[in-house]
């Protein structure tokens, strides 16, 4: 399990917010060290023997971390708003709104569903591909907010790839200018230790992140290299074919031009034949002449108009 969202959870003290979920504290424990809190279900999640706080990078020992039964009592009487409807009230009683009313709900993001809040909201934290999330670099100025499912490519972004940069410069200045390389053996405090090691696994970590982004670029460098080589064996079929194609279309060019050719001697042919037919109605087989009229009814419309006239 999760944390507790709410509408107003940015609102909120961040004393309230545990530093693994972002979300309200649920059963909250407190690590000594350093006293920040988190969920006691997202302790449970680190099995190593010691914790290291998401806030401040310190670790406490399992046995340094407790619970803290007064600060889940103030709790109590915080104000929520619904991350699902418009409900208000305060977070002792909103368990037992979000058990009545949403006790199955849908991911926005992926339409999946869930028939209990908690592991509605361990997905939407954790899980969901989808979802948009800030990057993990966002403390360090790349404030972008990715798809789950479109990190990697993130990595390989300029932006981020010049924040990664400025991170590991910073963190070689700080181990610089506190000369751990040539005092390290000097360091005698524990909390010392704690912080430079705290750095050190901070800047494994960004290592670690680097290391992926470039395991990515080879994977693609050798997807581009598979894809050329199929092209280069592909492209001289594509061009044969394409001269087929070439050499099929001049073909189709001369035929087409014949054709108009025969066309026209036909239309010629027709026109003069028309002709023939025409002078052959003007023709008497009996020795009588015969005289063409051409607009026989309008002349005729004509005389009869004049007739009329006179009379």
């Amino acid at each position: 399990m999760v944390g507790i969202d709410a509408k107003n959870k940015h609102t909120l003290d961040s004393t309230y917010i545990c530093s693994v979920c972002s979300l309200i504290l649920l059963e909250p424990v407190q690590l000594i060290n350093c006293g920040h809190r988190q969920c006691q279900s997202c302790l449970d999640t680190q099995h190593e023997t010691s914790i290291t706080c998401r806030q401040c990078q310190l670790k406490t020992s399992r046995n340094e971390v407790l619970r803290d039964r007064g600060f889940k009592t103030d709790m109590t009487t915080l104000f929520i708003e619904c991350s699902f409807c418009q409900w208000t009230g305060v977070l002792n009683n909103y368990p037992e709104h979000l058990d009545e009313s949403h006790s199955n709900t849908k991911c926005e993001y992926c339409d999946e569903e869930f028939n209990s809040i908690h592991q509605f909201n361990e997905h939407q934290v954790f899980v969901c591909q989808k979802r948009t999330v800030d990057c993990k670099l966002k403390d360090f100025g790349c404030d972008e907010k990715i798809g789950r499912d479109k990190m990697h490519e993130h990595y390989l972004t300029e932006h981020h790839q010049n924040v990664t940069t400025n991170v590991i410069r910073q963190m070689l200045s700080k181990l610089n200018d506190s000369e751990v390389d040539n005092r390290f053996s000097q360091v005698t405090t524990v909390r010392d230790c704690t912080r430079v090691k705290a750095q050190l696994e901070e800047l494994y970590e960004v290592v670690n992140m680097l290391s992926d982004a470039i395991q990515t670029l080879n994977n693609d460098q050798q997807y581009l290299s598979t894809e050329s080589l199929r092209s280069q064996v592909t492209l001289p079929k594509l061009m044969e074919e394409l001269s087929k194609i070439k050499i099929s279309v001049e073909e189709s060019n001369t035929f087409l031009e014949g054709m108009r050719c025969n066309q026209e001697v036909l239309n010629q042919d027709f026109a003069s034949l028309q002709e023939k037919v025409n002078d052959l109605q003007c023709v008497s087989y009996d020795g009588t002449s015969l005289w063409k009229i051409a607009d026989v009814k309008k002349k005729m419309s004509m005389f009869y108009d004049c007739f009329c006239s006179e009379l």
